[in-house]
């Protein structure tokens, strides 16, 4: 199989690990495969992060997002097992904008690209005004005039089969200047996988018992019936809901817990089955909560919106639980 052959962000690269696509962040998604891509079978270990809940607010208090242990470290990714990872910027001229993917694709990497997407006809976000954390996708090709690309936020006009397709490589080089590009690599771990879990752990747990602010961890949790009731004047309320409530619950909160489940399934210790059991019922209990949060953008309600405070309250209470079984594995 050829690289280009290789199925990236297709929902069977699912079953490799039993790391489900849809909760896992966009910018995840597009690294596990392309660490699939070259032989890499170790994702979940590597790609798990501590468990997190965090409300992100601008200078001026807007509600920008919502985020877990995926997002925590974005701007400077922290992985296992030998997988590193760094953001870096293309250059600012068209012109250049391709030179680090042309790089990286000659090293035989997929490369994640974070371009500015409203010129790019291909993506669902094409004509949306740009706001929170830009979306990812994969390129894994070039040819005369395209770029292959796997991307799992298309339009059905860009005539994308299991996530992938060719996009212009005017539109790209437009939208990647001056743009991220997640450069990534594998090698020999330097640390043992004790002491990796051991970190995983134990930042778990101070993360969502001694928060850094109110907004975070099992404090922020608590927060969120209010957060949520204090967006019902918000002029931009249906967008608010979907794009920086509904989507970051689904792939950025559910997805932490469900990628250190995943991890703790394999894990022999006493209590490490129990705590994957509830890491996984609060994954669940997340995307039940989207689920609702996007309804209530649709159409506000008051029934709706208390659903969504009972759903939290039963999420702080999983979530509590599991942190007393994550302290007990430390």
């Amino acid at each position: 199989m050829t690289a280009d052959d290789f199925p990236y962000l297709s929902p069977s690269l699912d079953d490799v690990e039993g790391i489900s696509h849809t909760r896992i962040s966009c910018w995840v998604h597009a690294l596990r495969d392309s660490l699939y891509a070259v032989g890499f079978r170790d994702a979940a270990r590597a790609l798990a992060q501590p468990v997190d809940f965090a409300v992100e607010r601008t200078a001026d208090g807007e509600l920008l997002t919502l985020y877990g242990g995926l997002e925590t470290e974005y701007h400077e990714p922290r992985f296992q097992r030998g997988v590193t990872a760094r953001w870096e910027t293309s250059p600012d001229s068209p012109e250049h904008a391709l030179d680090l993917v042309e790089r990286e694709l000659a090293r035989g990497h997929a490369v994640p690209v974070s371009p500015d997407l409203s010129g790019m006809r291909h993506s669902e976000f094409y004509r949306v005004p740009w706001f929170g954390y830009p979306h990812t996708f994969l390129v894994h090709g070039l040819g005369p005039g395209t770029v292959r690309a796997a991307d799992r936020n298309t339009r059905k006009s860009a005539g994308f089969t299991d996530n992938r397709g060719t996009v212009p490589s005017e539109e790209l080089r437009r939208g990647l200047a001056g743009a991220p590009v997640l450069m990534w690599d594998t090698g020999t771990p330097t640390t043992d996988w004790a002491d990796e879990r051991h970190a995983l752990l134990t930042r778990s747990v101070r993360n969502m018992t001694e928060p850094e602010s109110p907004d975070q961890g099992l404090a922020g949790l608590g927060t969120l019936p209010d957060v949520l009731a204090g967006l019902e004047e918000h002029p931009s309320r249906s967008s608010v809901l979907r794009m920086r409530v509904s989507g970051p619950l689904q792939r950025q909160v559910a997805g932490d817990r469900h990628l250190l489940a995943a991890v703790l399934d394999g894990d022999t210790a006493p209590g490490a089955r129990e705590a994957a059991e509830l890491l996984r019922a609060s994954s669940d209990g997340f995307v039940e909560l989207a689920r609702l949060t996007f309804l209530l953008g649709r159409s506000w309600s008051a029934e709706t919106l208390g659903l969504c405070a009972e759903r939290a309250a039963r999420l702080h209470d999983l979530d509590s639980r599991a942190v007393e079984r994550l302290a007990a594995l430390v």
